[in-house]
């Protein structure tokens, strides 16, 4: 069960992390505007909303969630296509659901495209729809430096992801001040690199993080996941785990579910562990989580923007998100037999029970 608190209890955080708390109000990510906007707009506007991934995933859900929020008071008709890079993350796979999303999005004839993930970007953006005069594309969830696709052109813009690996750090070492060292570990897949770099990039330009990072690691198979969760368990005082969708068991070359692995971490890891994305809310004892939520919602006010001036998507400024969700899980911190201070549990946005 998990109880939802006001995002703006997280000010009292602050305190609790001596300044190191998640930054953003509610103005930093946009309100949509009046509903007589959307009635002056006449006419219904197509959205197609293009996922990297499955519908199943609770990151996906999310940001559909918050895309939905934003234009809720807007005459939009949507479509949706689901690429499934996680689960079938093979180059021809890929090549063949970004032709089938270019057909279906060629028969839907969109005024904006709202495009997720990196791999919607390399399969079917950059190719394909940057610089054309229609349809607009909003991104969001982009792990990889936009440049990398060419963005932002004269048709795309949009939201940059960030991880907040400073303050999740933070927040772990004022759950358990003893706690010095953490590995860090994720899979083999193309954003879990761009996610090293980004932790990277942060602490050269911010300095050491609250725990000393002993170990960055990128795995391929299950089982070789299984045993870096075992060696640390002797190794290092506590676990910070990335992504956990692209793990394929050596025996079958099937990808086992990140429900799986999840499980299984939990069935032999006695270490605290920290997470940086909403996915990993049942997973972990603590993290300040980046939302897919904020990056639907972020990017669907820029795709709002376009649809109301009918103006190109190229010339409004690139976004990040900015705002994380202090989380705790109480069923976990109980099975690691970790107390945790009441007014972390008051001042967080999730509490998991």
């Amino acid at each position: 069960m998990k109880r939802r608190y006001s995002l703006a209890s997280l000010a009292v955080l602050l305190l609790v992390l001596g300044g190191q708390a998640v930054a953003g109000d509610g103005a930093s990510a946009g309100r949509p505007e009046s509903s007589a906007l959307g009635t002056a707009l006449g006419a219904s506007r197509h959205v197609f909303i293009l996922h990297s991934y499955n519908p199943e995933y609770i990151w996906t859900q999310n940001i559909n969630q918050g895309i939905l929020e934003a234009l809720r008071d807007l005459d939009v008709v949507y479509d949706y296509f689901y690429m499934d890079a996680k689960r079938r993350p093979d180059k021809p796979s890929l090549e063949m659901a970004a032709k089938k999303a270019l057909a279906r999005i060629a028969d839907f004839s969109p005024d904006v495209v709202l495009a997720v993930d990196d791999v919607a970007q390399e399969y079917v953006v950059a190719p394909s729809l940057k610089g054309k005069p229609s349809p607009q594309v909003i991104f969001c969830g982009l792990n990889a430096p936009p440049s990398l696709y060419g963005f932002p052109a004269s048709n795309v813009s949009g939201v940059r992801e960030r991880w907040h690996f400073r303050e999740g750090f933070a927040l772990l070492k004022r759950l358990l001040p003893n706690t010095r060292t953490v590995a860090f570990l994720t899979d083999a897949s193309e954003s879990s690199g761009y996610v090293i770099k980004d932790m990277e990039d942060d602490q050269a330009k911010g300095g050491p993080f609250a725990l000393e990072l002993k170990h960055v690691d990128s795995v391929g198979s299950f089982q070789e996941w299984q045993r870096r969760v075992i060696a640390y368990q002797s190794g290092v005082d506590a676990v910070a785990f990335g992504i956990y969708h692209s793990l394929r068991d050596e025996r079958t070359g099937k990808v086992v579910t990140p429900e799986e692995a999840a499980a299984w971490m939990q069935s032999v890891n006695a270490r605290p562990t920290l997470g940086f994305a909403d996915y990993a809310l049942s997973d972990v004892l603590c993290g300040v989580l980046e939302a897919g939520h904020e990056q639907g919602f972020l990017a669907a006010n820029m795709a709002r923007s376009a649809l109301l001036t009918g103006d190109a998507a190229g010339g409004l400024p690139m976004r990040i998100n900015e705002r994380g969700v202090i989380m705790v899980n109480l069923r976990i911190a109980e099975r690691l037999n970790v107390d945790i201070p009441y007014e972390i549990i008051e001042a967080a946005g999730e509490v998991v029970k």
